[in-house]
């Protein structure tokens, strides 16, 4: 996805009106309390093992590709427990690829640090940590929601100056709405996830 011009921002406005207006309550009340919980999660283990929730969040970033949420936290907490042993990733069992496992290693011991060159991590691993109101997570269900179409992960790709675009369009969007860009966010990702089938 390049830039977008007016006329794409408005349609993906109204796309994201769409999918919201399809929210339910519940859907409503689990997607504002979402990103608090993951954060709640942060700051706990970065207590529990002498570290930042920065750091935490960070290796939930990289444990995440093709894991389910929870497993993803179990995982989490598996990575710094080895790290706090003596362990290395080859000691352990994640449910994500290896070269993401020794990554979550490197970021757990504050050898590397996820830059804003990698825009979607990088405003997730700040979402989750601090819950911070400037950045939003543009995934591929945001995407989708976006562009009201079932786009594949591998036909999805979106370029710096689009995201920065959609990520501006849709905090505007929230705070009208008395939500952080977070909690609708988190709204339309369930949302999307529960109707997009209503598409195809």
């Amino acid at each position: 996805m390049k830039k977008q011009s007016k006329y794409e921002l408005r349609k993906i406005s109204k796309n994201l009106d769409y999918f919201f207006n399809l929210a339910t309550n519940e859907e409503i009340t689990e997607g504002k309390e979402w990103y608090k919980l993951a954060n709640q999660f942060c700051i706990d283990t970065a207590i529990d093992y002498n570290t930042t929730p920065l750091i935490v969040a960070s290796v939930v970033s990289a444990l995440s590709p093709r894991n389910k949420w929870q497993q993803n936290l179990k995982d989490t907490i598996k990575v710094f427990k080895a790290i706090e042993d003596g362990k290395s990733p080859e000691d352990i069992k994640v449910c994500t690829f290896h070269k993401n496992k020794f990554k979550a290693f490197e970021l757990a011991k504050g050898k590397i640090y996820i830059s804003e060159e990698s825009p979607k991590t990088f405003n997730f691993v700040r979402n989750i940590a601090h819950l911070d109101p400037t950045s939003l997570t543009i995934d591929i269900w945001h995407i989708r929601a976006s562009l009201k179409q079932f786009k594949s992960i591998g036909n999805a790709q979106i370029g710096k100056l689009a995201y920065n675009q959609i990520k501006a369009l849709t905090i505007k969007k929230a705070q009208k709405l008395g939500l952080k860009g977070f909690e609708y966010q988190a709204i339309l990702w369930l949302s999307a996830q529960n109707n997009i089938n209503k598409l195809k």
